[in-house]
């Protein structure tokens, strides 16, 4: 007689779906756990900044604090108001205004009238979990067992480029490259080749949104290597790769259009500094002594696994990752994945050595806009994300290999190389009676030694595989935490902090000039504070550091005292007064002082007179003759001319904000109306709701003609050049979306 039959329930849709979802989600959150784990001194503690360096400190985080003021206040932040009379943001790129992770910083609600520090550190900690969890999927993608991806992920994101560049605008731009191989490696294997094709593209126009131009160029060349190789691996052109290739291309420009199109306008009316003798203008390639001056240097191959001895870029990775790359190499080098990246991190090396390199110097002189990229060591990024995809092979391949030929061998070389170094630095101390030396090279020793007893005890079968890549993952975060997050300053130590210091300080200073009636600007005269601090405490200033700055404000003569009244710089902050003039009208807890100027011109005026006149002659008299500049205007242009007129005029600045100016206008006579902003195309005006138009005066101020009574004048920033470019990022996006999710044809 059979038996009762037994039923097995089947486990319900909705609890497979929820199990599949935690085994999705547990690495992700796990990688963020590490991520901000590691960088304990942002996430745990109320004690380090990264936000320290004089360019972060005075130039960046002043960016990030107007960026902010206008999303909160509902705008777009298109136009800085603050700098140099008025400055494009996306024209400039390097404030991230088109980034979208920025968007969500400047959304989080400010204290006291600020970005807070814990906004910014969990800033920091996301940039760097998107590097890690794009280059885990890279990892994934290629077949790597998620362990040895989290490993890859951990390499890309914690040490190299991205571990140890700080500046949010070169950083935000590396983090993208993982997903840009990810999608070419796609569309080469003919998995949805043309979706692919098209994501590869995107993810690479999202590194041109994050600001600076550097990395996407140097991911270019290197997305540009791989195509060219897929297109002629065969021995003939494969015209299907050449193809996908230009989509990639088409959507890359597509999607940064938003960002490229603003820039290359803003560029050809700009000059820029990159550390050459002079400004350079954009049909002006960067010399090549500045690339010289960038690059690598052949002693800073040592800092692949030795931290704290590279130049301008930091390609170190450490020996744990750079023992499983070998170990890749040597074990796994029949499998494509392997050749290709290990080819494009000798590359990137060889390009990164600069003027040690023949190659890279070929490159600037006939690939276009190469030059633009200015250090050339920062193409370390992509050796990082090259050794991290191989530091996975070599981790799977470990488990599998490590009793052979070859996991003897490394074994034995890590530890002879530990064992190396403590006798290096020995000799150096018993031989010099003292060691002045960077002391984190024990750490590399010590971890050299410690990775040989973890590979031994693989090998001998005393560690199961999970627990090698346990503690091997442990041991790779000590050694990159002594590089990367390794140099954030205390907030009390005031020699490093103090660009920050500069910045932040004197609220008192800020909180009296805030409550002056008018529209002016103001200037830092002193040491003590930041060129920049205006701009980040809310004011309009002249000076301000920048990387580039508008052809016509650089002709003005800014710098003279005669200029800065023109421009309306009525407040000074400073140790002693500027002028003779110049009036005490408030002392702050430092003992800095706020000088008011009586006679800065008003920020906005009307003239009867126009004359042409070149740059020299303008220029001449505003620093002889500055009472002339309230009654007559000078133009290149040929304008209309002006009757004289003896009626006085009544102007007023009606409404300011950072995309638009309100003037009311009560005119004597027919005359031009001055505003002492810069001059920039996108700029339009309107006389009581018709259009006018803006004229370029005074070397680099808009002026518009306005008739006799009452008027208003309005300047609204409409730039095509942002316009456009949004809507080109906008059908690449919503392309690329499309292909992705509806063509489904391989």
């Amino acid at each position: 007689m059979a038996g009762p039959e037994i039923q097995v329930a089947e486990k319900p849709a909705v609890s497979r779906r929820a199990g599949v979802w935690r085994s999705r989600l547990l690495f992700p959150v796990l990688i963020l756990l590490i991520v901000a784990g590691f960088y304990w001194k942002l996430t745990l503690t109320k004690q380090y900044d990264w936000v320290w360096g004089p360019d972060l400190a005075q130039q960046v985080l002043p960016w990030f604090e107007e960026e902010a003021r206008q999303v909160q206040q509902g705008q777009i932040p298109l136009w800085d108001p603050h700098g140099w009379l008025g400055q494009p943001m996306l024209g400039q790129a390097q404030p991230g205004t088109a980034y979208p992770l920025n968007w969500i910083l400047f959304r989080i609600p400010k204290a006291h009238g600020h970005i807070r520090p814990v906004a910014l550190a969990w800033y920091y900690v996301m940039v760097h979990f998107m590097a890690a969890f794009f280059c885990y999927l890279l990892c994934r993608d290629l077949g790597r067992s998620r362990a040895a991806s989290l490993m890859g992920g951990l390499i890309f994101s914690l040490a190299g480029y991205v571990g140890t560049t700080d500046w949010p605008q070169m950083v935000n731009g590396a983090v993208w490259a993982p997903l840009v191989f990810l999608f070419l490696l796609r569309a080469a294997r003919g998995r949805r080749p043309l979706a692919s094709a098209a994501l590869c593209g995107s993810c690479l126009g999202m590194a041109w949104l994050a600001g600076h131009h550097q990395v996407p160029i140097y991911i270019t060349l290197a997305m540009g290597g791989m195509w060219l190789y897929y297109s002629l691996r065969r021995g003939a052109i494969d015209w299907n790769m050449v193809k996908l290739a230009a989509v990639s291309l088409i959507f890359m420009v597509l999607v940064g259009a938003v960002q490229i199109l603003p820039a290359e306008e803003y560029g050809h009316l700009a000059k820029r500094w990159a550390g050459a003798d002079h400004e350079l203008t954009w049909n002006e390639p960067v010399p090549y002594y500045v690339h010289q001056e960038y690059s690598l240097g052949a002693a800073s191959l040592f800092a692949i696994v030795i931290p704290g001895v590279s130049a301008h870029a930091d390609p170190f990775i450490g020996v744990v990752a750079f023992s499983l790359l070998l170990l890749a190499v040597a074990l796994a080098w029949k499998q494509h994945a392997v050749k290709l990246f290990a080819a494009a991190a000798i590359g990137s090396i060889i390009y990164a050595l600069g003027f040690n390199s023949v190659f890279q110097g070929f490159l600037y002189a006939v690939v276009p806009l190469v030059d633009k990229a200015r250090v050339p060591s920062m193409a370390v990024v992509i050796f990082d994300i090259s050794a991290a995809v191989l530091a996975a092979f070599g981790a799977d391949q470990a488990s599998r290999s490590m009793d052979s030929q070859w996991g003897r061998r490394l074994t034995t070389g890590v530890l002879a190389f530990g064992v190396g170094l403590y006798a290096l630095v020995l000799s150096i101390t018993y031989g010099r009676k003292s060691f002045d030396m960077d002391d984190r090279i024990m750490i590399t020793a010590t971890v050299a030694v410690l990775m040989a007893a973890l590979l031994y005890g693989w090998r001998s079968g005393n560690l199961t595989s999970r627990q090698a890549f346990t503690w091997m993952i442990l041991l790779m975060l000590f050694e990159l935490g002594n590089d990367s997050g390794y140099s954030f300053p205390h907030r009390h130590d005031k020699e490093r902090i103090i660009y920050l210091e500069q910045v932040r300080s004197n609220a008192d200073l800020a909180g009296f000039i805030h409550k002056q009636p008018g529209l002016f600007r103001v200037e830092a005269k002193t040491d003590k504070l930041s060129t920049n601090w205006g701009s980040y405490q809310n004011f309009d200033i002249v000076q301000a550091m920048c990387a580039s700055l508008t052809t016509n404000v650089l002709d003005l003569d800014w710098h003279t005292w005669q200029s800065k009244l023109l421009l309306g710089v009525r407040y000074t902050v400073s140790e002693k007064p500027p002028l003779g003039d110049s009036k005490d009208v408030f002392t702050g807890q430092s003992g800095l002082k706020v000088f008011e100027n009586p006679n800065a011109f008003p920020r906005a005026w009307a003239v009867h007179e126009i004359d042409r006149a070149d740059l020299g002659s303008v220029r001449t008299v505003i620093n002889d003759h500055l009472e002339q500049m309230l009654l007559k205007a000078f133009t290149q242009e040929k304008l209309p001319p002006l009757k004289p007129c003896s009626r006085s005029d009544d102007v007023k600045i009606a409404g300011y904000t950072a995309e638009s100016v309100s003037i009311a206008a009560n005119m004597g006579c027919d005359g031009m109306v001055i505003l002492s902003d810069t001059y920039f195309p996108g700029w339009r005006a309107r006389v009581d709701g018709k259009p006018a138009e803006i004229h370029e005066v005074d070397n680099a101020l808009r002026g518009v003609y306005v008739s006799q009574g009452k008027h208003e004048l309005t300047m609204e920033y409409r730039p095509r050049s942002v316009y456009l470019g949004a809507l080109l990022t906008s059908i690449g996006l919503l392309g690329a979306l499309g292909l992705a999710v509806f063509w489904k044809r391989d």
